[in-house]
């Protein structure tokens, strides 16, 4: 099953973006995590079908007014290999990288 790593730049932390893609996940049978990144932005491990990977990434997205507000996402694949022995039942918020 594919399996990829996300940094999430923008503005990420405290403004509930963890729970907003905690319940993408949930909506798109996404597995992995979401956490804080020591350097303001966001890391997700997100395991699927391509499709639900692809459909998860759009709905992660998101420019409010108020709230969070993605500047970029890019693809981690370098950092994968930290989490191969890894199996996700499904997923969660974890404490901060």
């Amino acid at each position: 099953m594919p399996r990829v790593f996300l940094i999430v730049h923008g503005i990420v932390q405290g403004v509930g973006y963890r729970a907003l893609v905690s319940g993408c996940a949930a909506r798109c049978g996404i597995r992995g995590f979401v956490r804080n990144a020591e350097d303001g932005s966001v890391e997700i491990l997100c395991e699927a079908e391509k499709d639900a990977i692809d459909k998860f990434v759009r709905e992660i997205n998101v420019d409010t007014e108020h709230g969070p507000r993605v500047f970029r996402i890019e693809i981690g694949a370098d950092r994968l290999d930290d989490f191969k022995d890894e199996r996700y039942e499904g997923f969660s918020i974890s404490e901060s990288a």
